[in-house]
């Protein structure tokens, strides 16, 4: 009798185990890490735009940037979003192209809400910010935007960029939205990376729990004026 009941009682035990593991990654998504940060976005509906597109354009407070990433806990993801608004740099835009462009991110900034994960992202093991502390996005390959239209709707761009991280310099692609507001150009877009390609290594939780993904995807919401 007492070897069933024991016997009962371990099944019991397992089958709460089995629960409580399988529950987990569910309750940390949800409970835990909470829901992902949205994707940056144009805040709202713009004002019409007016004068010429040539010029000098530079970069304004309230612009945005950070990246993406996404950590596997057993068949669960997660997404992370780090984000700063430590940003600089200016574009030159002639005969509606845009010739050249350079923008500075302060990447030791970039906070993703949980002060332990951003310190293993700032180690010397994945961006070592107390070396590298910022990367670097630059464009000199003429980009057209005549078909920006000036009633503050948006249009898709493709800009072939140069996009430096770790001290490594790598060409990539930026997928841009881009608008008139007012007197302004606001761009909002995404440049999808490989961490490795730029000698990243994504931290390594123990167990491999948590383990960040080796792509990510760099978001950025730009507000411009002319100068």
């Amino acid at each position: 009798m007492k070897k069933r009941v024991a016997a009962i009682v371990a099944g019991v035990l397992v089958v709460l185990l089995v629960a409580v593991v399988a529950a987990t990654p569910w309750a940390y998504k949800n409970y835990v890490q909470g829901p992902p940060e949205p994707e940056l976005a144009f805040a709202a509906a713009a004002q019409p735009g007016g004068g010429a597109l040539d010029g000098t354009w530079t970069v304004q407070p309230g612009s945005q940037v950070g990246y993406r990433v996404q950590q596997q806990l057993l068949w669960e993801t997660v997404d992370v979003a780090g984000r700063g608004d430590t940003v600089t740099g200016s574009a030159e835009i002639e005969d509606s192209h845009v010739r050249s462009l350079k923008f500075t991110v302060d990447v030791a900034g970039l906070e993703t809400g949980s002060s332990g994960r951003d310190e293993k992202f700032r180690s010397a093991d994945a961006l070592e910010t107390d070396t590298f502390p910022t990367a670097e996005l630059v464009g000199n390959v003429p980009t057209d935007v005549s078909a920006i239209p000036a009633d503050g709707s948006s249009t898709r761009v493709e800009v072939p960029v140069q996009l430096t991280i770790k001290g490594v310099t790598r060409p990539e692609t930026a997928q841009v939205d881009v608008r008139r507001n007012g007197d302004r150009v606001e761009a909002v877009g995404t440049v999808p990376v490989r961490l490795p390609d730029f000698n990243v290594t994504p931290p390594k939780p123990f167990a491999s729990l948590l383990e960040v993904q080796p792509t990510a995807v760099i978001e950025f919401l730009v507000y411009l004026a002319k100068s």
